[in-house]
């Protein structure tokens, strides 16, 4: 007999072949392996990703890890990701006809040999009848959506799924379990047990002498019988009650289940084989990716929410573009969707820049490193981190927070943010800095991205100019795109200088977040400009009600 060819899998959402899934988890693990991932806690992505995804969030995690180079993987998992969003009704199918699946399936799961028992051919038969309805929900889904389904992911999963309903081994399959729930239900209702006793009323033996498409009712008991003698009885009632009413709730009720199945084998056999030829045609190994369906769904629902809640406050996201233009980008009025939510949460009526002040960014021939300095609480780091999430979640296949991304895809992100707490004069902190620098500036490339927060803090302000400017010099002549917030101003005039570099393959230009400079007010807008004449530290001393004055005062009460 010829073999029946196996049917396709359920196609992966984020991967358009099997290749290429284990070419990024091998990309994955070799770029933990040889990089500093500092970005992943620099640019917060543990927030961001429960933010996606609240269930699994390590399984978003593991897809910024990546840093995905492919372009066909990008915009396959964004076709996906615009099915999800322009079909609403799509997702919430795809999870409740996976959920109703796979609760099927863990229900039986142990029960791949044959039933030995009426209860366990029951959950087999409810087993496939819930496969035939979720599969022809689904087919019926597909014709529903129609055009509506744009994306090769999508597009393979019903195809996939109408081909299986159109199969003639599906039909078959349909025919035997409908033939088989029919027989199952009507044919036998009851069955008439015969015991026979000895003189002193010890069963000697028992078996069945007949089974009947009626249940049986209910008579008094034998004590009834022997009390009344004269009432009359019917043979086909039951004496009595089994030890419980519930399947296998009780060992004897299991067992008696068992053997009458052993024992109506005449029947049962029937029952087997139209069962059998069923389960020839269920595939128990789609139920495999069930699982991995729900998970990939969960990140593109976490995506579209996240993207419908911040046009809902003014603040749009968009479908990434790239370009082949190498080391360029175009990114505008961008933002921080981490500090949007904090933002969002604290302000229930702002919408657009009165919430989130959203910036620009343009890294071409004229301008590739960019140096940030302005105002302390300036919007320095928010700004910082907003631009690395643009270039992180475009490339996983996400959309990204601003209103436009083109740019030429990058092949790590670099980052350097210290903490807080290791700023300051400090040797030992000095050399932990130096050697993470040196780390960097031996893996990075022309194509790398390289984001510095307050770098160059633990030793004297003569010696932080000197040492930044060098490193500037360097990763210009490297080549790569930049920006480095940071309090050492100086750096703006010696730019000149690093530009005339014959070598100088990344232009360096000075940025700054903006201040009134009458009221010292963030204003949290970032463009070209030379450095500000201040910091604007004063005003946040002030702020915090500190006064030499009152000091002096309570000191002469003492």
């Amino acid at each position: 007999m010829e073999k029946t060819a196996p049917l396709p899998d359920i196609p992966d959402l984020l991967y358009p072949t099997a290749e290429k899934r284990e070419a990024l988890n091998r990309r994955r693990i070799e770029l933990s392996d040889k990089f500093p991932c500092t970005f992943m806690n620099d640019l917060m992505t543990d927030t961001l990703a429960s933010m996606i995804c609240r269930r699994n969030p390590q399984n978003v995690q593991k897809l910024f890890r990546e840093m995905c180079t492919d372009l066909d993987v990008i915009n396959y998992r964004l076709d996906a990701l615009e099915d999800v969003m322009n079909n609403p009704k799509l997702s919430p199918s795809l999870h409740n006809a996976a959920k109703k699946l796979l609760e099927t399936e863990e229900k039986n799961r142990g029960g791949n040999g044959s039933p030995d028992s009426f209860t366990a051919l029951g959950d087999r038969i409810e087993m496939l009848d819930s496969y035939i309805a979720c599969m022809e929900e689904l087919d019926e889904l597909s014709r529903e959506l129609g055009s509506g389904i744009r994306s090769e992911a999508f597009k393979s999963f019903f195809e996939i799924i109408g081909g299986r309903c159109k199969s003639e081994e599906f039909a078959k399959m349909k025919q035997d379990i409908t033939e088989l729930k029919d027989a199952f239900s009507k044919k036998i209702r009851s069955v008439t047990v015969a015991i026979n006793f000895n003189a002193e009323m010890r069963p000697v033996s028992a078996g069945i002498v007949s089974y009947s498409d009626k249940p049986a009712g209910e008579k008094p008991n034998v004590f009834d019988r022997l009390f009344y003698k004269n009432n009359a009885f019917s043979d086909t009632v039951v004496s009595g009650k089994l030890r419980s009413g519930l399947p296998n709730e009780d060992g004897y009720l299991s067992e008696a289940d068992k053997a009458l199945f052993d024992a109506l084998e005449k029947l049962t056999s029937s029952y087997m084989r139209r069962l059998e030829g069923a389960l020839k045609v269920y595939d128990r190994l789609s139920f495999s990716r069930l699982s991995m369906l729900s998970d990939q769904l969960e990140i593109f629902d976490g995506i579209a929410k996240i993207a419908d809640t911040c046009a809902a406050r003014g603040l749009k996201m968009c479908r990434p573009e790239f370009t082949d233009k190498p080391r360029t980008a175009e990114l505008t009025n961008l933002f921080d969707p981490c500090f949007y939510f904090k933002a969002a949460a604290a302000n229930s009526d702002a919408r657009g820049d009165e919430l989130v002040v959203r910036n620009s960014l343009s890294m071409d021939d004229s301008g590739r490193f960019f140096v940030l300095t302005g105002a302390n609480n300036g919007g320095k780091t928010t700004f910082l981190r907003g631009a690395g999430l643009c270039f992180l979640m475009a490339q996983t296949g996400f959309y990204v927070p601003a209103e436009g991304y083109k740019a030429s895809l990058c092949d790590f992100i670099f980052t350097h943010f210290p903490k807080e707490e290791e700023t300051g004069i400090n040797a030992s902190r000095f050399t932990t800095e130096i050697r993470d620098l040196k780390t960097i500036s031996d893996h990075i490339t022309e194509n790398s991205l390289l984001l510095m927060n307050e770098s160059i803090q633990s030793t004297t302000p003569k010696e932080c100019a000197e040492i930044a400017s060098e490193l500037i010099r360097i990763f210009c002549i490297i080549g790569v795109r930049g920006i480095f917030a940071t309090h050492i101003t100086e750096l703006a005039m010696m730019f000149g200088d690093i530009a005339a570099d014959p070598d100088c393959r990344s232009i360096p230009v000075s940025i700054v977040a903006a201040v009134d400079e009458n009221s010292g007010k963030r204003l949290y807008r970032i463009g070209r400009g030379m450095p500000l004449k201040q910091s604007y530290a004063r005003d946040i001393f002030d702020s915090f009600g500190i006064n030499i004055g009152n000091v002096r005062k309570r000191a002469h009460r003492g």
